[in-house]
């Protein structure tokens, strides 16, 4: 089954998914094709329950990442983490940094169904 997940690192956010049955190495190789990083300089950090994915055997089922909890609709949190260039330092790594996410403008009435119109109104009174 497919684990679908939400990546997050200061500005970036990549939507990804992959099989249950995918190591943390396969994730990371992902990682690395699109933003360009090695995948020796990736860290994966799970939201829910900070568990850091620093096994690149194990398999994504393996870390609690499993279709049940990460859908299409619903996906499962992970922050990306680089190795910081500090020479001579393997387990030297940034933290945790993620720009919050804005909130959209509300719709204009014009687009605004007549159910939607009387919510407001009962939510003005």
């Amino acid at each position: 089954m497919d684990v679908f997940m939400m990546i997050r690192r200061q500005k970036l956010t990549l939507f990804l998914d992959n099989k249950e049955t995918s190591t943390v190495l396969e994730l990371k190789k992902m990682i690395e094709g699109i933003t360009k990083v090695s995948s020796n300089n990736i860290r994966l950090i799970i939201d829910s329950t900070k568990q850091i994915m620093d096994d690149d055997n194990q398999t994504l089922a393996d870390c609690g990442l499993t279709s049940v909890i990460a859908k299409p609709y619903s996906p499962i949190l992970l922050y990306l983490c680089y190795r910081k260039n500090t020479g001579g330092h393997e387990n030297d790594w940034e933290p945790i940094d993620v720009t919050e996410l804005s909130t959209p403008p509300s719709l204009p009435d014009v687009f605004k169904t007549d159910d939607d119109k009387k919510d407001n109104i009962q939510i003005a009174s």
